[in-house]
């Protein structure tokens, strides 16, 4: 039994020796030394319970000790909450996505289910000036937004943190083609790394003639630099991109001649592949529409008059699709589809929040459809899962890029544990 117990405290001493070098081991759970606590655990026992806390209190937990706030801000910690923590409430992002030359202020609310409205806090979570970008998608807790000039700037953010990073500029120089870009934010758990991917159209020279075909561009996190590599898209992509699954997801363009496949960006291997289709009913691309649950990839048929269908991909490796869901709802007068609707993702207790052009609905199996009044109704919504991604991990954090103003107030409550809303007031 003495043998068992100098294995583990020696197993714990190397683990912290590792994961903070610069610190006494005794010290790393625990920096006082009178006190008797998880200073004796292993480390990875310490990581694995802290990854099953809900991200409020680990918020909090940040204020114990120093030696805590390092663990609740490694990254290791960060991954593992991720695929631990499933349960939680969904953040949900809500902004105006207009475009103008004067300043645009994105803010940050609660989002709350009052009878039958939703209702945002009276003050923001968070707020701050972002002029001429749009917010692009989410992956494991950070934002992208992307601006629409032509160097292509992207910025990245934690807005749990209160953390954002420009990245390097791309400089595309073909100003006989289209300016188009496609973008995603995917994460690579082979080498703990956050990789951006821009797909764009690149100058072709076959025997003097020219013409165009696709490239593709990935920035590592934290470098200063694009690689460009040899792999791009089987076919022209759109659509916001889903990452699931170690891996980005678009839909087909519709105009090509395989548009019922899925494109799929392995980010680890940087490579594309192609997915099949669901085995749905209807072979048009306009009933379709990738969705993130909670992590799945989702695919949402909307060619039914009387239901949605939402496929999920459960079992990746295969490509196995499960139909997961089936809402039973009527369309319109004299509408022969659902396609007005929108499938935004899962809400609290089963339900799943969806919108058309008359409004929010939720619906759940026992109750049905309900429609929501919303005091936001010029907002859009997206899915945000909140994180304890920092950037200064990966980076060093600057803010001198562009103009930011941050003001967190006083709710009561964590953005990571209710919905909330990003919306932009444009000065």
């Amino acid at each position: 039994m003495k043998e068992n117990n100098e294995t583990t405290k020696h197993k714990s001493s190397t683990m912290s020796s590792i994961l903070y070098p610069n610190e006494p081991t005794t010290d790393i759970i625990n920096d006082h030394p009178s006190r008797i606590c998880m200073d004796e655990l292993p480390l990875d026992i310490v990581f694995n319970i802290f990854s099953r806390i809900p991200l409020k209190s680990l918020f909090q937990f940040r204020c114990v000790s120093r030696p805590w706030c390092n663990i609740i801000d490694h990254p290791y910690l960060a991954n593992m909450h991720i695929e631990q923590v499933g349960d939680e409430p969904t953040p949900i992002l809500v902004f105006d996505p207009r475009l103008t030359k004067s300043t645009m202020t994105m803010s940050l609310y609660l989002l709350k289910e009052k009878g039958e409205t939703l209702e945002t806090s009276e003050n923001p979570l968070l707020e701050f000036d972002l002029k001429g970008y749009c917010f692009t998608g989410s992956c494991n807790g950070l934002q992208y937004f992307t601006e629409g000039g032509d160097e292509g700037c992207v910025i990245v953010s934690n807005p749990l943190r209160e953390e954002f990073q420009r990245l390097p500029s791309i400089e595309i120089q073909c100003p006989n083609l289209p300016r188009w870009k496609t973008y995603g934010l995917g994460f690579d758990i082979s080498t703990n790394t956050f990789k951006m991917i821009c797909v764009f159209f690149r100058e072709l020279n076959f025997g003097g003639s020219s013409c165009y075909g696709l490239g593709t561009l990935v920035h590592t996190v934290g470098t200063n630099t694009w690689k460009e590599i040899d792999e791009v898209p089987t076919y022209p992509i759109y659509c916001t991109p889903v990452f699931a699954h170690g891996a980005l997801h678009w839909l087909v363009d519709p105009f090509s001649d395989f548009d019922n496949f899925i494109v799929s960006f392995d980010v680890g291997k940087e490579k594309f592949d192609l997915i099949p289709y669901a085995n749905l009913q209807s072979k048009d691309f306009r009933f379709f529409q990738l969705v993130d649950l909670n992590g799945d990839l989702g695919m949402t048929d909307l060619s039914y008059d009387t239901k949605i269908e939402i496929w999920v991909m459960k079992d990746y490796v295969p490509k196995k699709w499960v139909k997961e869901y089936i809402l039973y709802i009527g369309a319109p007068c004299r509408r022969p589809d659902n396609r007005h609707f929108k499938v935004v993702g899962l809400w609290k207790n089963g339900g799943i929040l969806l919108k058309s052009y008359e409004g929010y609905f939720i619906y759940n199996q026992e109750t049905g459809l309900t429609w929501y009044s919303y005091n936001r109704v010029n907002s859009s919504v997206y899915i945000h899962r909140g994180g304890l991604i920092s950037l200064s991990k990966y980076v060093v954090v600057s803010l001198l890029f562009f103009y930011i103003y941050v003001r967190y107030c006083d709710t009561g409550n964590n953005a990571a544990e209710c919905v909330v809303v990003l919306d932009t007031n444009l000065h």
